[in-house]
Formats: structure tokens, C-alpha cells, sequence
């Protein structure tokens, strides 16, 4: 009897706190349905409970959302995890349901940013990767039409591979590619991008002003040049977005004009309906009251003279200058600009400068190397020199034997040092 009495005081008590447990155990459906989910897509996590006849549930996630049957799981908020849900109603509570396992995987491209020729490396980051998993490499390609691009495989790819990384060897120009992961059919989404700063690409990017620093409500063109007609703009900023350079720009031709004011810093270049791609160059936004620093938005190459300065929001030459290379102060006395009559590869590396106690954003220089005149000339040189070796030695064969047939003794010693 006391037995009894317990149970009833306990069940009452569960009652009162709002956790009598209902024999009910909710299901997590993921839409969509993959078992792989690329870092940036988004999905919904529904918690479905089957026999719950017409109770108002309250529902309970882990992570922690009340009251909604589904929740939007953004990937790029949410780097994969663990998620279950549960019930609650007058009636009680219901278990917690089964974990779901979001698997989230992407893509990264090294190096970033390239120097024409280079090889690139493209990995596909999985973690808790299931068991025999193929991966399947595709090359973006621009559609004027959308936001989205269409995608080639890339050789060797079509029945996809065990390995998760692929190496593109040779690369020259700026490109997109995506991953999928378990799948051979890719969806709609923004590729991860290999940049050049090739200052001869087959299509080029010019801004003006040129230089990588603006401030912010500045008014910057940047100018698409290549084959094609048609052209569009994009951004990557720098909290990972991709989207429409010009969307808050006027574009005139193939010339967008925008004020910085709508857009972050971030990594500016030109598409095709083509497939073309420009080179890239950065943009940084300087929305403070520090100065800017004035540097070359292209690579430079070595041996050329570079002169970088710093200005104010007014364009006002600054002077009582510290110029900083990779955060080393280059002179201790302050001055108007830095000249560097010759760079060298030595000088590549990240600039800003110093007046009256407030700094610049730091800006990349790139310095792009020569090949040696006399090293490229050389096999050229030795080439000719073979062939003119070897159509001496066959002139004099042709003689000596012309001679002889005709029984005259011709070579004499000052003769052959004619011909040498």
C-alpha cells in the first residue's frame, strides 16, 4: 500500500513539474535528405511525432529552440553536430528522440592566391567521413542568367575518386570549383575560387583610382576588358559572401561604378558568358578616421621602382610618415612617401603605414618575378650554334668529296682556317 502511495505522490509530482513522461519517441527528418551537406548550404530539421493524436506540443531541440516543429540548420553557422528533439504537452513529455548526425563537409583551394603556372591543390574536408565515400571535382562556369554557375568534371573525375584532395597542376588564371561528396551530381552553390594576379591575363580587371585602399563612400570603376561583351562584377568579401559587385553600382558597359559604402572589403573580379575569368585584386574598405596607403593594386614586377604614400580623407598627401613592412618599422625617421627604386621579391609582403599615432589597413604588395634574359636565351643560343656547326661539317663534306672526285688536292691548311 505504501508502494502505491509512493508511486502516485511521484507521478503527481512529474505531473505538477511538467515532465510525466508520454511513451513517445519523435523522429528528426532532415530536407533535404543527404547524407552529406556542403559547409553553406542551408537545411530544415523537422521533429515529426507520430501518435500524438491533437496535443499542442512545445518542442525542444538540442541545441536549444522552443516551441517550433522545425528548425533552418545554416551550415555555415553550424559546422555540422549532433541534433534531437523532444515534446512537451499537458499531457507530458516524450523522449528524446534519436540523434541525427549532420555531416557537413567543403571545399579548400591552396593556394588562394596563385602565381600564373602554379599547381593547386583542391581537398575535400569531411569529418566522421562514411565508409566508402567518392568525391567528385567540377570547374565553375559563369552564367550570366543567375547567381549560380554550371559546373564541368574535371579530368579524371567521372566515376569520381578515393581520395579526397585533387591537384590541378599549371593553373593560370583565376577559376571556381566545388566538391561533392558521395554524389556525382552538383547543386546549386557557390564554388570556392582560386585567384591570379596576373597583370596579362586573357581578361583584365583595371580600377581606378588605382589603388587597393579606399575610403569608405569613395566612388571606385572597375573595368572588365577581354573578349567577350557581356560581363559581370563579383565580390568575395571578407566574411566569406559571394555576390554581384555592381547589384548597388551603375554599369555602363563593361564598366561598374559603385560608392564602397554598400559593399565590405573583400576580392574583386570579372566573369564572362564565355567561361572568362579576369585577375583579382583586393579592395579594402577604410571606414575609420585613420589614413589610407596608396600601393599599386596589381603585382609589380621586379626590378620596376614603387612608390607608396599615405593620404587622408581628403586625398591630401600626408607627411611625417612611418612605413611598415610585415609590421617592422623600414626607417626611424618619418617622411612623405617610400620609395623603392628597385623592388625585389624581398620587398612582397604586407604595407601600411603610420601618421600623427593612427594606421592604415595593412595592404598586400605582390612583386612578380623575371626569368633571367641570359638563362632564357641561352638554349636558344645553343640551338642556333648546333645547327650552324652542323651545316658547316656538311658543306665541307660536299667539298672535300666535290674535290676529290675531280682528283685536285685542295684543302691546304690556311683554307681550313678559313673555313673555321
Amino acid at each position: 500500500m505504501g508502494h502505491t502511495w509512493l508511486h502516485i505522490l511521484l507521478l503527481f509530482s512529474s505531473v505538477i513539474s511538467g515532465y510525466a513522461r508520454v511513451p513517445i519517441t519523435p523522429t528528426v527528418i532532415m530536407q533535404p535528405n543527404w547524407p552529406l551537406i556542403y559547409r553553406g548550404e542551408t537545411v530544415i530539421l523537422q521533429c515529426k511525432i507520430q501518435g500524438g493524436g491533437g496535443s499542442q506540443w512545445m518542442y525542444e531541440w538540442r541545441p536549444t529552440r522552443l516551441n517550433t516543429s522545425s528548425i533552418y540548420v545554416h551550415t555555415i553557422e553550424y559546422d555540422g553536430g549532433h541534433f534531437s528533439c523532444r515534446g512537451s504537452s499537458s499531457h507530458g513529455t516524450t523522449d528524446w528522440s534519436d540523434v541525427l548526425i549532420l555531416t557537413v563537409y567543403q571545399l579548400s583551394v591552396s593556394p588562394s592566391w596563385l602565381s600564373p603556372g602554379d599547381s593547386v591543390t583542391l581537398s575535400c574536408e569531411v569529418e566522421h567521413l562514411p565508409a566508402g565515400t567518392r568525391f567528385f571535382w567540377y570547374k565553375a562556369v559563369p552564367k550570366l542568367s543567375g547567381r549560380y554557375y554550371s559546373y564541368e568534371l574535371l579530368p579524371g573525375s567521372s566515376n569520381g575518386t578515393d581520395e579526397n584532395f585533387y591537384i590541378v597542376h599549371g593553373q593560370t588564371n583565376t577559376a571556381g570549383y566545388v566538391c561533392e561528396a558521395g554524389t556525382g551530381e552538383p547543386k546549386y552553390r557557390d564554388p570556392s575560387f582560386v585567384w591570379s594576379a596576373d597583370p596579362h591575363p586573357a581578361a583584365s580587371l583595371s580600377v581606378s583610382p588605382d589603388r587597393v585602399q579606399h575610403f569608405r563612400f569613395d566612388s571606385v570603376s572597375l573595368s572588365c576588358e577581354g573578349n567577350s561583351a557581356e560581363w559581370r562584377v563579383r565580390i568575395f568579401t571578407e566574411k566569406d559572401q559571394l555576390s554581384d559587385g555592381c547589384y548597388w553600382g551603375n554599369l555602363n558597359g563593361s564598366t561598374c561604378t559603385l560608392k564602397l559604402f554598400w559593399y565590405d572589403s573583400g576580392v574583386f573580379w570579372c566573369e564572362s558568358g564565355s567561361g572568362e575569368f579576369s585577375n583579382a585584386v583586393n579592395i579594402t574598405d577604410q571606414y575609420n578616421y585613420g589614413p589610407i596607403l596608396v600601393s599599386p593594386v596589381h603585382p609589380v614586377a621586379e626590378g620596376d621602382p614603387v612608390t607608396l604614400s599615405c593620404r587622408d580623407k581628403q586625398q591630401k598627401l600626408l607627411s611625417k610618415v612611418f612605413f611598415y613592412h610585415n609590421d617592422k618599422l623600414l626607417h626611424n625617421d618619418s617622411r612623405e612617401e617610400l620609395n623603392i627604386s628597385a623592388v625585389s621579391k624581398s620587398d612582397e609582403g604586407f604595407y601600411k603605414c603610420q601618421h600623427s599615432g593612427k594606421e592604415s589597413p595593412k595592404s598586400w604588395m605582390a612583386v612578380r618575378a623575371l626569368s633571367s634574359p641570359a638563362t632564357s636565351s641561352f638554349p636558344v643560343m645553343l640551338i642556333v650554334g648546333l645547327v650552324i656547326g652542323v651545316v658547316l661539317f656538311i658543306l665541307l663534306l660536299l667539298l672535300w668529296h666535290y674535290r676529290r672526285s675531280r682528283g685536285v688536292a685542295f684543302f691546304r691548311s690556311d683554307w681550313i682556317r678559313l673555313f673555321i
